[in-house]
C-alpha cells in the first residue's frame, strides 16, 4: 500500500515540473504560456484541497489540534499561496509581465517551504499514525474529489 508521504510528495514534484516548465516558457510566448499556468494552478488547487478536507481534519481529529498547530499555520500558508496564484494568473491574463517574476520567486519561496513542512512532519505523522486502511479509505476520497472543488480558475 503506497504511504501518503509517498503520493503527496510525488504530486508537489509533479507540480513543482509544471510551474518551471511555466516559468521557461512565458519569457517565448506569454500566451502560450497561459495554459501551463492554468494546469499549475488547478493541480495545486486539487492539492490543497486534498490537504484541507481530507488529510488535516485526520491530523487535527488524533491531535485535537483544531485551532493550533501544523495545520493551521500551512491552511495560512495555502491563504497566500492561493493570492499569488490569483495574482499571477491576473497578470498573465493582461499579459503584464512587470513584477511577474517578483510574485513567482515569492511563489515558490512560500511553496518550497510549505512542501518541506509537509514532507518532513504531516505526512510522516499521518502514515505512523493511520492504518493501511484508514489510508486506503483516505485515497479513495481523494481520488472521488469532484472536480468543481478545486477546478476553479481563475477567480
Amino acid at each position: 500500500m503506497e504511504k501518503i508521504m509517498e503520493f503527496m510528495s510525488r504530486d508537489h514534484d509533479r507540480l513543482d515540473q509544471i510551474f518551471e516548465k511555466f516559468r521557461r516558457l512565458k519569457y517565448n510566448s506569454i500566451i502560450k504560456s497561459i495554459p501551463i499556468f492554468h494546469d499549475f494552478k488547478i493541480g495545486l488547487q486539487r492539492h490543497i484541497v486534498w490537504e484541507e478536507d481530507i488529510l488535516f481534519p485526520v491530523f487535527e481529529d488524533k491531535t485535537e489540534m483544531h485551532k493550533e498547530g501544523p495545520t493551521f499555520v500551512m491552511r495560512s500558508e495555502h491563504r497566500e499561496i492561493k493570492n499569488f496564484l490569483e495574482r499571477i494568473h491576473s497578470k498573465l491574463v493582461k499579459e503584464d509581465i512587470n513584477d511577474l517574476s517578483e510574485l513567482e520567486n515569492a511563489l515558490f519561496k512560500v511553496l518550497s517551504d510549505h512542501n518541506q513542512k509537509e514532507e518532513n512532519i504531516l505526512y510522516p505523522w499521518i502514515d505512523s499514525s493511520t492504518t493501511v486502511a484508514e489510508r486506503e479509505k483516505l485515497f479513495a476520497r481523494m481520488k472521488s474529489l469532484p472536480a468543481e472543488r478545486y477546478n476553479k480558475c481563475c477567480e
